[in-house]
């Protein structure tokens, strides 16, 4: 992708502008006349005429694509909702947010974090948080902008609000920051690297507190690498264009892990670990609950979720029969930090 000067940006913007305004043209000129029985006040008509402007529209079908590529090539840009930083790297807009009550919810997030590690430590649960940094924060140096004060500091001060509460959680950064493909460069999420390096650090964590858990035998096998798309590319539509102008293609490593479970079939006898979190945890390209189950040699069950944040899944464990009649020696809670100064119920 190259970032053109300013005045080249507006001659090429001006000829754009012009080129959809001749298309429109044409397009209304092409359209089949709009009865206007039902008038203006109740929006048929507008509706009727979109539609029919949308039929006739020759460029209807690259228009979207022909948006996104202008965006991203020319001016480097995407649609609300990511942000495009240098080589092709894409970040969700989310981590760069300062939203209302920025602060009062991270302490919010932190004294809930405090109040679930009380309910285990009841039931005889020791519960691991792991901060999950953003990508924006591990890849600063491939923004194109600086990041809010309160953003760059936000993962540094919610573990100092976790310690104040006498909570004990791992910061996965470093680990993260060491394998330096961490995180993919098309999504919000780590990589299966990065994936593996917090779960070997959550894994060497574990063994200092001798909690006794279940050896069973696990097995990990790297498969072929494949290509992958990742969530974010939906905010730059290149389309039929994306060979020419980015962004370029991505892989994926694929691994496949197998539990050999004692005492009967997979899922018939309690397991030692539970692992609750977001899609970080509970999407199988980032095999994190495979390499955690690998890393602790131990058998695990896995109540992380899709879309709901790390919050709700912990809750819907807590409530559950299996955390209430069946506590686990050790729970792994996974938490991005973006959502610690988020609103907890949205």
């Amino acid at each position: 992708m190259m970032i053109l000067n300013e005045y080249t940006q507006r001659l090429i913007a001006i000829g754009f502008v012009g080129f959809l305004g001749l298309v429109g043209l044409v397009t209304h000129c092409l359209m089949d006349p709009v009865d206007r029985g039902d008038g203006a006040l109740g929006g048929a008509l507008q509706s009727k005429y979109e539609a029919g402007f949308n039929r006739s529209n020759p460029l209807n079908t690259v228009s979207v694509s022909v948006m996104g590529t202008f965006k991203y090539a020319v001016f480097g840009q995407a649609k609300t909702g990511a942000i495009v930083g240098k080589d092709g790297w894409l970040f969700t807009a989310e981590e760069l947010e300062v939203r209302e009550e920025f602060h009062a919810n991270m302490s919010r997030a932190a004294t809930e974090i405090a109040r679930v590690q009380s309910v285990m430590a009841q039931k005889g649960t020791v519960l691991v948080p792991v901060i999950v940094p953003d990508k924006a924060d591990v890849f600063s140096q491939m923004l194109r902008q600086v990041r809010p004060d309160d953003v760059q500091h936000r993962r540094l001060h919610f573990m100092s609000l976790l310690a104040d509460l006498d909570v004990a959680a791992l910061d996965a950064f470093g680990a993260i920051k060491a394998v330096q493909t961490g995180f993919m460069r098309d999504d919000t999420h780590w990589s299966p690297r990065g994936s593996r390096a917090v779960a070997q650090q959550i894994a060497a964590y574990v063994e200092l507190a001798h909690l006794g858990l279940a050896p069973v035998a696990v097995k990990t096998i790297q498969g072929p690498s494949t290509d992958f798309d990742g969530d974010l590319l939906k905010f730059v539509p290149t389309g039929v264009f994306r060979k020419v102008f980015g962004p370029a293609q991505n892989q994926i490593e694929t691994y496949i892990t197998t539990v050999e479970a004692s005492g009967g079939l997979f899922g018939d006898t309690d397991v030692d670990v539970a692992l609750v979190g977001t899609s970080f945890s509970a999407k199988p390209e980032w095999n994190f609950a495979g390499f955690l189950q690998d890393a602790l040699g131990a058998d695990l069950l896995n109540m992380s979720a899709v879309g709901q944040g790390p919050f709700k899944p912990m809750q819907a464990y807590l409530a559950s029969e299996k955390f209430q009649n069946s506590p686990p020696k050790l729970v792994v809670w996974e938490i991005p930090v973006r959502y610690t100064s988020k609103d907890m119920n949205q």
